[in-house]
């Protein structure tokens, strides 16, 4: 025969298991944390640092994300320089003019309100003067420099839909961008070109996972095609916020449908529940409310798919039908009588209390009214107990 285990084996399993969850929950959720947490945007170069056999000028450059805001469309990034082929203390090295895709940069970083065109840039960026870093660095301008970038929808060449490309808030949290780079160098008193090259990235952002496709263009040189830096950078959610977004969804769900499921039992086949159960549909739409509040990134308002999917339209609907047709029912339908012990029982002390009326054996107190020994919730019932 089966038998139920000792209060003492109860504490102890109790103690060991709820031990054993605190401890494994929380390592559980740093290491999700720790392998699933956007990695930093970094790319090195896989060629040698090297001038590869060719004697031309080649100035290196090293890319540190500041900030990305996929609401502000907006992507920020420092530019350092990691090194130039050209030595001052041999030779005389030129200034060297940086240029930008100007269409590619918000208008504040083209320093000129020239109209927008496709034309080759005129306006350099930035002028890298190597001398006077290495010959007079104390008084010279730091050599750094930051260019906003344009954040975009990613361009493909078979589908323009945005469906297809997810490229709006409206997907969110499955939304993805683009943000490119296009840069060339010139010597600025002879116009010659000057070999640019990015030789590594670095940065994080906050709830973005950012990668770069960096195009290798060092083996343009011998078909007579300066070397450039050329760079697409994409932007998307983490995957710690994607995993987060359906859960969330999951839950409400669950909840939604259990809620439907307890309004099915009451009106459709009579199972009698709490009148409070009414009250959680209006509750869990303020909690639910908050919940969403706290999604990384989350668009204002309403109108995204997770809204579409379970926020608003089907889940929100479905909980006021079933708490208006759960709160109608149950103030509609009286229980009976007959279906509670509670009220059985003071059915019978009312019989039992009539009948010591009748016979004299209850008597009053000293102030006319009922004694005291009448059973507590008999009076309460006493015009539905028959004669």
């Amino acid at each position: 025969m089966p038998t139920t285990p000792s209060p003492t084996k109860k504490i102890r399993r109790c103690f060991f298991f709820s031990l054993a969850f605190v401890i494994v929950v929380p390592i559980t959720c740093i290491i999700l944390g720790v392998t699933l947490h956007p990695t930093q945007f970094q790319y090195n170069a896989r060629e040698p640092t090297s001038d590869d056999g060719i004697r031309e000028r080649k100035v290196r450059l090293h890319a540190d994300l500041i900030s990305a805001g996929l609401k502000q469309g907006m992507m920020v990034l420092e530019w350092d320089f990691t090194g130039d082929t050209c030595n001052p203390k041999v030779s005389e090295c030129a200034n060297v003019n940086i240029y930008f895709d100007a269409n590619l940069l918000q208008h504040s970083d083209t320093n000129s309100n020239e109209l927008s065109d496709n034309n080759r840039p005129t306006i350099p960026t930035f002028i890298w003067n190597v001398t006077a870093v290495v010959l007079d660095p104390i008084l010279s301008n730091a050599p750094t420099f930051q260019t906003k970038l344009i954040v975009f929808r990613p361009y493909d060449y078979l589908s323009h839909s945005v469906s297809h490309t997810r490229a709006s808030e409206v997907y969110y949290p499955f939304d993805r961008y683009l943000a490119a780079v296009y840069a060339f160098a010139n010597e600025a008193s002879t116009n010659e070109t000057v070999r640019l090259s990015l030789e590594s990235t670095s940065g994080l952002a906050v709830g973005l996972k950012i990668s770069a496709d960096v195009m290798n263009t060092s083996g343009l040189v011998e078909e007579g095609i300066p070397e450039i830096v050329a760079a697409e950078v994409i932007l998307q959610r983490g995957t710690l916020i994607k995993w987060y977004c359906m859960v969330i969804t999951i839950i409400f769900w669950l909840i939604t449908l259990t809620i439907c499921l307890v309004m099915i039992m009451t009106v459709g086949f009579g199972f009698q529940q709490r009148n409070e159960i009414v009250v959680i549909p209006v509750g869990t739409v303020f909690a639910f409310t908050q919940l969403r509040s706290t999604m990384p990134g989350a668009p204002e308002g309403f109108g995204d798919i997770l809204v579409y999917h379970s926020f608003s339209f089907p889940r929100l609907a479905l909980q006021r039908a079933a708490a208006l047709i759960a709160h109608s029912f149950t103030q509609r339908r009286a229980p009976h009588p007959g279906d509670n012990d509670e009220f059985r029982r003071m059915v019978t002390d009312g019989h039992e209390l009539k009948r010591s009326l009748a016979a004299g054996s209850l008597g009053l107190d000293s102030k006319g009214g009922m004694a005291d020994d009448i059973p507590e919730g008999v009076l309460d019932v006493w015009a539905e107990v028959p004669s």
